[in-house]
């Protein structure tokens, strides 16, 4: 089935003023999105989920609700068009095993005071950790990709993903460089210290990239940064190179269909199970 994604030209992203909830900077190439923090536990699930997406409807709209860092309540073809007035021309989102393309973006929470940390804006990576180690994630690259239609409608407004981190929905406006190798390894939490409560007002930041994400200082291997590592820098078409157990037998499967569009649950997806084997690159 032919991929409709639109594209600049189109009527419909020819408004010149976003609705209520979107700002766009043009002199920063910017552009903010009024949202709230996630909550981590759904009354109609039984498990707390591990992160694949950024940003969502609520639920019980939002089909990726239990997985989220925020929630918001614009409309993501908007956001598709704001993005455009900043002169970006979208991309192809991934699904699976493809690869995303697009303009890089960078992505931000703009938050208010948090503890004794005054308000501030900080990168998206900063606000996920790996389950398993306790460590953010590093900068990665994210992309202008625009969504796939369904039946001529712009399919991420069905779906309310607005940003996912993995290939598992070509249903987004954008998405990130990582691969389904990375879902199954990287096991992401919301880190608590440095995000508001719950239902907390913050903004949604997105920008044109700068330049590429600075990479982390050079450290001597270790397994844990390791796993964290594998998504530095990582793009469309840069996948990274087959892996290994430590035992050296091959990686495990990840069990199920990852594209369920409603319930992405999944048996071994809760975060208690974050503490089965991971998968090594092999030391140099």
């Amino acid at each position: 089935m032919m991929i409709g994604i639109f594209a600049a030209g189109i009527a419909l992203f020819a408004q010149a003023t976003p609705p209520p909830g979107i700002t766009v900077d043009k002199e920063k190439k910017t552009v903010f999105v009024k949202c709230r923090i996630a909550p981590r536990k759904l009354p109609s699930l039984p498990d707390v989920y591990p992160i694949e997406v950024i940003a969502t409807f609520p639920t019980p709209k939002g089909q990726k609700a239990h997985e989220t860092v925020v929630i918001y309540d614009v409309t993501p073809s908007e956001v598709h068009k704001a993005l455009e007035s900043l002169g970006l021309k979208p991309g192809k989102p991934g699904r699976g095993e493809e690869t995303c393309s697009g303009p890089e973006l960078e992505i931000f929470l703009e938050l208010p005071p948090v503890g004794k940390a005054p308000a501030r804006e900080v990168r998206i990576e900063s606000t996920l950790l790996e389950k398993r180690t306790g460590k953010a994630l590093p900068p990665i690259k994210w992309y202008f990709t625009g969504s796939v239609l369904r039946d001529k409608v712009y399919a991420s407004d069905l779906t309310g993903t607005l940003i996912s981190l993995y290939p598992v929905t070509d249903e987004v406006v954008a998405q990130s460089g990582l691969s389904m190798k990375e879902e199954g390894m990287l096991k992401l939490e919301t880190a608590k210290n440095i995000l508001p409560p719950e239902n907390s007002p913050v903004t949604l930041v997105i920008r044109v990239a700068s330049g590429p994400p600075a990479p982390p200082p050079s450290l001597p291997f270790d397994p844990d940064r390791q796993i964290l590592k594998i998504s530095r820098h990582l793009g469309p078409g840069e996948l990274p190179a087959p892996v290994v157990s430590v035992a050296g037998a091959p990686p495990a499967p990840v069990s199920g269909d990852p594209f369920e569009h409603r319930h992405e649950v999944r048996t071994g997806k809760s975060l208690p199970d974050s503490i089965r084997p991971v998968d090594l690159p092999p030391s140099k």
